[in-house]
């Protein structure tokens, strides 16, 4: 740090390493993410980046927490907005889920398929899935009449499918409108005779 520099908060520190991370794996992939690497990229020691991960895994589990919650706000935000039909929240949900897909590029995938075989992720992974499942089921359900055990099936259903377009799109090998379109269009089309009266 140079004389008269200003020291960063410890959020702003987080922050930043958490950006330097989404760019050294957009970039590199995830196995050129270590701390010493994070470190070296932020311009900061290396027992600050253990500081705030304590390990590689924690980083890869802390920076696809943080993907995931800029899919939720953006979800949430979109939502806020959405006019009072089924096939507009459906349309909302496809638009924010690819669009997340494309802002990432392949770092979302990459990171949770890095992470596929730790328990721990695994742990992470199940809870972050079950509050997007039912922030879906909420923004639904003025619309659609289903139990709960449908309802979670038929989400998780949209989810695998969402993944799979946001993937296409984000690589390149689908327009990013298209994936869009298909998604919603699943997405009404499986529910339309659950619409409620």
């Amino acid at each position: 740090m140079t004389t008269g520099q200003k020291r960063m908060s410890k959020p702003d520190r987080r922050r930043q390493l958490l950006e330097t991370a989404q760019g050294i794996v957009s970039e590199a992939g995830t196995e050129a993410l270590t701390l010493q690497t994070l470190a070296e990229r932020a311009g900061v020691t290396k027992p600050i980046a253990y500081e705030h991960f304590g390990s590689r895994e924690g980083a890869l589990i802390a920076l696809y927490k943080r993907l995931d919650d800029e899919q939720i706000n953006a979800a949430r935000e979109a939502l806020a907005q959405a006019p009072g039909t089924l096939d507009a929240v459906c349309q909302i949900i496809a638009a924010s889920y690819i669009d997340c897909c494309v802002k990432l590029g392949p770092a979302f995938g990459a990171i949770s398929a890095a992470l596929e075989g730790s328990d721990e992720m695994h742990a992470v992974k199940t809870e972050l899935r079950d509050t997007y499942l039912s922030k879906i089921r909420a923004a639904l359900k003025p619309f659609v009449t289903l139990s709960p055990a449908k309802a979670r099936a038929l989400i998780i259903g949209f989810l695998g499918a969402a993944d799979a377009l946001g993937a296409e799109a984000a690589a390149g090998r689908l327009p990013r409108k298209t994936a869009v379109a298909v998604l919603a269009q699943l997405m009404t089309g499986s529910l339309s005779d659950c619409r409620a009266n």
